[in-house]
């Protein structure tokens, strides 16, 4: 039986000199309230995701932004929610843009999705308003100039144990949930 020992509701700041005060809140939280605190390798992995969830918020929200933290006994789910453009992709293979709700929506299918600057990323396609992002493969670049946008979701997903996106079409919210098992 999983017990939800707490939950913390923020709005992500609007300027970068107050996102040390919004990670150090975070991360104190999870702390307090979840086994993440045992483990500093987990700790670190936690507190990367939640900078670039904040990159993310400022790079392509344009939207006030949200970050929701709920701790349980065997875990934590991040979550940053907000209400501006939709996560968009392309299929490798077919060149078939996919914008949510996906329609048709034929049943889960993992694809190589293209996402910014010709950056690839796995994910399993799991319902018209839900893909999973998946482990990714090892990457060596040579310099800076190489790294693609949208590299911090690569990132995240290295960080955590499950990553996804979600389409809420009833409040027209994007939400990035990261989950840290314990």
């Amino acid at each position: 039986m999983v017990v939800k020992t707490g939950n913390l509701t923020l709005e992500i700041p609007l300027q970068i000199t107050s996102y040390r005060f919004f990670i150090d809140q975070c991360l104190d939280f999870a702390n307090k309230n979840s086994g993440l605190g045992k483990d500093f390798k987990r700790t670190a992995k936690f507190k990367l995701a939640i900078m670039e969830l904040l990159t993310n918020a400022m790079k392509h929200g344009k939207v006030v932004s949200y970050l929701d933290i709920q701790c349980y006994q065997n875990e934590v789910v991040i979550k940053k929610i907000d209400n501006g453009e939709r996560f968009t992709f392309k299929d490798v293979d077919t060149d078939k843009h996919y914008d949510f709700p996906i329609d048709p929506f034929t049943g889960p299918s993992k694809i190589n999705a293209i996402l910014g600057n010709n950056y690839t990323l796995l994910i399993n396609i799991k319902g018209e308003n839900e893909i999973e992002f998946l482990e990714p493969p090892a990457l060596d670049y040579l310099s800076l100039d190489h790294v693609p946008e949208n590299f911090g979701l690569m990132i995240i997903k290295q960080c955590c144990d499950t990553f996804h996106y979600r389409y809420n079409e009833v409040l027209a919210q994007n939400i990035f949930e990261v989950i840290f098992r314990f």
